[in-house]
């Protein structure tokens, strides 16, 4: 039991002994920080179209939405890319100066449609804005859309007074 104690001990010891003593690397000029970080790659392409629509149908929007009553809650937002083939975009929904939601997409030729939603609450009303960004967060193109309350039903319509008997 003592002679596994002591190799154990040598054991744990021996790195420490061995080790030779090192000099201090030379200190070298820290590097800038510009030029530590690559370039950012440089976006190409366009936004061909871009509108809010309530619903995709192959790969087409099937209306065209400037005004929202909130009485709907879903809406999309429909966007064309050419000449953007292996780059990265985002959709970013803003409310009252408030990022709510980002969706990214991976483009994957030189023309490419993508499309996102949000579900809206009812007490959100007012102006919207979605912005196209590229990933170096240079804005390609935004939009934006109204979304109000809804008229209240007009009450029904009275029945006309009976004119009053003559005297």
């Amino acid at each position: 039991m003592k002679s596994v104690l002591l190799i154990a001990t040598l054991v744990l010891t021996l790195p420490v002994f061995a080790a030779e003593p090192t000099a201090p690397a030379p200190a070298t000029p820290a590097a800038s920080p510009a030029a530590a970080q690559p370039a950012p790659a440089k976006t190409t392409g366009t936004v061909a179209r871009a509108q809010f629509t309530s619903a995709v149908q192959d790969h087409e929007p099937v209306d065209k939405l400037t005004t929202l009553t909130n009485d709907k809650t879903h809406i999309m937002f429909f966007t064309e890319l050419k000449d953007m083939a292996n780059q990265k975009v985002t959709h970013r929904w803003e409310y009252n100066g408030k990022v709510m939601s980002e969706v990214s997409f991976d483009v994957g030729s030189d023309r490419w449609r993508v499309f996102s939603s949000k579900t809206l609450d009812p007490s959100w009303t007012g102006e919207w804005k979605v912005s196209v960004v590229d990933s170096n967060g240079g804005t390609l193109g935004a939009s934006t859309f109204t979304y109000e309350a809804a008229n209240a039903k007009p009450a029904a319509a009275e029945p006309a007074a009976a004119p009053a008997p003559k005297p």
